[in-house]
């Protein structure tokens, strides 16, 4: 925003790089899993020439609000600003309600100010009067015990077989080191995401994240005879482990490489102290959704919101990026190295 507005007691204006010790203050203070609000964020997204642009409700001479914000001018799917591209949940995160009604007009304000003709949010916590946009989006999220031996007796005995099996079939996880983790990862990540008909990020984004974060980055690879067979890049998250990206190899589903990478990645959790692990989003009913509850995951509600420049909600039944079929098809059979090319500019026009 280009200058500070008063919305009823509060004053919203855009961060700027004196604000931000203060905004991480208040971050840390409001919410035990503060990885997603981060300023930080805002050089991963410079990878795609994306900028993150924080507005910030102040009372007084405290901060009682944010609203990250990044504007994206997508010739696929319009004009419109997202909190945050690619994020689980971000969102308003405030400690009272009349700082997030400020937020959200300001919201409304900053897409004009920007020629932007919409306003995405993606949430945990649910906004009052509003409608959710859609409502088939949840995470899923596992209570951790200290001893991970408890945690596999709590197992369902399928899913113990399951890692039996992998273990039978030579496949072994580990952690590693980031170069040699991002090397396997990436090359894992990105045939896979080629072959469900996805656009991926860049290697660059990665290694982007990797360093952005790097005190709570680990790298996991799974390997079947000494090949890469299955990755997962976990960012600590508070009290929580967070997954936001894992991979497999779809020839090697028969040796159950992810229940493998997956226990590794649950045991390794417990005996680093984490309470939760959060497996991340899922459409209701999907398989992802199925793989995460058998681990006895619980459901944490995911709130989507929508609105155009006047504030008016917008309410559909699925994103337009969902319904490119043919175009899904298109991609699985093209050459790996074009869809690496293609991926990143095709995944910075997503939200």
């Amino acid at each position: 925003m280009s200058a500070s507005t008063q919305q009823g007691d509060f004053v919203v204006r855009e961060a700027v790089e004196s604000d931000l010790g203060a905004v991480e203050e208040f971050i840390l203070r409001q919410t035990r899993n503060p990885l997603w609000f981060r300023p930080a964020w805002q050089e991963p997204l410079r990878v795609y020439g994306l900028r993150l642009q924080v507005l910030v409700a102040w009372q007084g001479n405290a901060i009682v609000g944010i609203l990250p914000l990044v504007p994206q001018r997508s010739l696929l799917f319009g004009r419109r600003a997202v909190s945050v591209p690619w994020a689980d949940a971000c969102g308003v995160l405030s400690s009272q309600p009349g700082a997030t009604d400020a937020l959200l007009k300001s919201g409304i304000a900053f897409l004009k100010e920007q020629g932007l003709n919409s306003l995405i949010l993606r949430q945990e916590t649910g906004l009052s009067d509003w409608p959710v946009e859609r409502s088939d989006k949840l995470a899923m999220q596992l209570k951790l015990p200290a001893d991970p031996d408890l945690l596999w007796k709590s197992f369902d005995p399928k899913v113990r077989n399951q890692v039996r099996k992998a273990e039978k079939s030579q496949v072994v996880s580990e952690t590693v080191a980031r170069d040699e983790g991002l090397a396997g990862f990436f090359e894992v990540y990105s045939k896979n995401m080629r072959d469900l008909g996805s656009p991926g990020h860049s290697r660059r984004y990665f290694e982007t994240v990797a360093a952005t974060f790097s005190a709570g980055t680990e790298l996991h690879l799974a390997r079947c005879e000494g090949r890469v067979v299955g990755a997962g890049l976990t960012i600590a998250n508070g009290d929580r482990l967070d997954i936001p990206w894992a991979s497999s190899l779809q020839e090697y589903n028969r040796n159950c490489v992810n229940h493998s990478l997956y226990w590794h990645m649950l045991s390794r959790a417990c005996r680093s102290g984490f309470g939760n692990f959060y497996f991340g989003r899922s459409t209701r009913g999907s398989g992802p959704h199925h793989f995460k509850k058998q681990w006895g995951a619980e459901e944490v509600p995911l709130y989507w919101y929508s609105l155009d420049r006047e504030g008016r909600p917008q309410v559909s039944k699925q994103s337009p990026q969902e319904s490119f079929g043919l175009a899904v098809r298109v991609w699985q059979k093209m050459p790996l190295g074009l869809t690496r090319a293609l991926g990143p500019w095709l995944i910075s026009q997503l939200d």
